[in-house]
């Protein structure tokens, strides 16, 4: 019997190629991409790669791009921001389904 896999929301099979091209980032610009070495250095250049490639995706500039850890750091962000952006609204309604 084929399976069939339901839990998207979760996670999802990264797609081949995806996984590829990850992996020779992963092995060959492994560096922290705030370092100022040459391995640092490259890693800096595949983000900074990659966040023009989405912005130019999405039409915007790379500086509005930002990345986070994951889903928990993104809503923080998002929830911040909002809040700041709306100082009049004194109240944020969220539930223990948001992430």
């Amino acid at each position: 019997m084929e399976m069939i896999y339901l839990d998207n929301a979760a996670t999802t099979r990264v797609d081949d190629a995806v996984a590829l091209a990850v992996n020779e980032v992963f092995l060959e610009s492994y560096g922290n991409a705030s370092s100022l070495h040459d391995v640092g250095q490259e890693a800096k250049r595949h983000l900074e790669g990659s966040r023009e490639k989405i912005a130019a995706y999405f039409g915007c500039e790379p500086k509005e791009i930002t990345f986070t850890s994951g889903g928990t750091e993104s809503n923080n962000l998002a929830i911040r921001g909002l809040a700041k952006a709306n100082p009049e609204k004194k109240h944020i309604v969220t539930s223990v389904i948001e992430h």
